[in-house]
């Protein structure tokens, strides 16, 4: 099977033309499958760069770039009455509240069904050639999805990614049906839709983390943060991303090597003639400035926490019995019980032995694991 026989998708570039979608298609549709593509791996401010919607019967790829204004949207993304599917949709959902403030209600995530269902391939493009036995390119995973215009090729691509999720839900909702995980899906994904961005701030003490356990001596490191405070500039600046500006490894071997010549500079691994040319003159000076800088102080080392061996093992033995556990029903260990849970009750059981170690869980896991769990607990006392 091939994608000739799929009609193209309809490439939507105006605000006015997203408009009349929404009020005679997406808005009378009670299932949209959608998608994203971003350019985190090119920028410095990601965005959402492509949105894909898919109805039961058509394909539209929307260029947010073109259409600064998505808001018609809004109302569909939040309508509980909608159903929205999406494939490993975390990203997704947190780019579209990010960059959108969008809101959203009655979430169906095809990856994490297939999780729920013990399936190993979690990848979308398994799922179609399992399902449907067409093989889809990836070529262009790593696509610069910023750029414009979009090839023919981009589109149809795009377009792969939501044109299958309802007939691939429709499957997993029978699956998961026979399988009793219904429930299991539903809180999951509540949890998704739930999901808020955490905004990302510049760390100007992150050069320390560029070396690993490994310290330089004190000009090196001034000039390792001079070198690292230019990229962030001219990557703020220039609007990409840090390693496309200087890799984290020459930003170490610049300030190793100390060049104050041309020439020295030259010879640094990864100085490419590209670099030499842009970059030679703020590189020089960076590190110029860096020794005559005094050296920095190191940050003060993070207290670690004391390990309660009790708690400790605790967690271990929660690991073992969840590891069984999912042996027995032919899940990933995750869909019993996060490893943050486990941690938690072993925390509350160390901590307070009378107390309810278990009140942190849904009723859902509760209410399926609660025997087992107690008696884990019971094992440890």
């Amino acid at each position: 099977m091939g994608t000739d026989s799929i009609p193209e998708p309809t490439l939507v570039t105006a605000r006015e033309h997203l408009e009349e979608i929404v009020a005679e298609s997406l808005g009378r549709s009670r299932r949209l499958a959608l998608d994203t593509e971003s350019n985190g791996f090119y920028a410095y401010r990601e965005k959402v760069c492509l949105l894909q919607i898919s109805t039961e019967r058509e394909d539209f790829v929307v260029d947010p770039i073109a259409i600064s204004d998505l808001s018609c949207l809004a109302p569909l993304f939040a309508d509980p009455a909608v159903e929205k599917l999406f494939h490993a949709g975390e990203y997704d959902v947190l780019c579209l509240k990010r960059d959108y403030g969008f809101s959203f209600e009655n979430l169906f995530d095809t990856m994490i069904a297939a999780r729920l269902l013990g399936i190993k391939e979690l990848g979308l493009a398994a799922a179609i050639e399992r399902h449907f036995g067409l093989r889809l390119s990836k070529k262009l995973q790593r696509a610069d999805w910023g750029l414009r215009p979009l090839s023919a090729e981009q589109i149809r691509y795009a377009q792969m990614d939501t044109h299958f999720l309802m007939r691939l839900a429709d499957i997993q909702k029978e699956q998961l049906a026979k399988k009793g995980r219904l429930e299991d899906a539903r809180e999951a994904f509540a949890h998704l839709a739930a999901l808020r961005p955490v905004k990302k701030a510049f760390d100007p003490e992150g050069y320390w983390k560029l070396l690993g356990n490994e310290r330089l001596p004190g000009p090196q490191m001034a000039c390792l943060r001079e070198l690292y405070l230019f990229r962030e500039e001219q990557a703020a600046r220039r609007d990409r991303a840090h390693f496309r500006v200087m890799a984290d490894e020459l930003l170490v071997r610049l300030a190793k090597s100390l060049p104050e010549t041309a020439e020295q500079l030259q010879h640094v691994k990864g100085m490419t003639p590209y670099l030499l040319q842009r970059y030679q003159a703020a590189v020089l000076r960076a590190v110029s400035r860096g020794l005559q800088a005094q050296p920095p102080a190191p940050p003060p080392p993070k207290p670690r926490a004391r390990r309660d061996p009790r708690q400790w093992r605790l967690f271990e033995l929660l690991r073992q019995w969840r590891k069984a556990q999912a042996d027995r029903e032919g899940v990933d260990p995750v869909v019993i019980l996060s490893s943050d849970a486990l941690r938690e009750i072993a925390r509350l059981a160390s901590e307070d032995p009378a107390g309810d170690a278990l009140r942190g869980l849904s009723h859902l896991k509760r209410r399926r694991y609660e025997d087992g769990l107690r008696a884990v607990l019971a094992q440890a006392d």
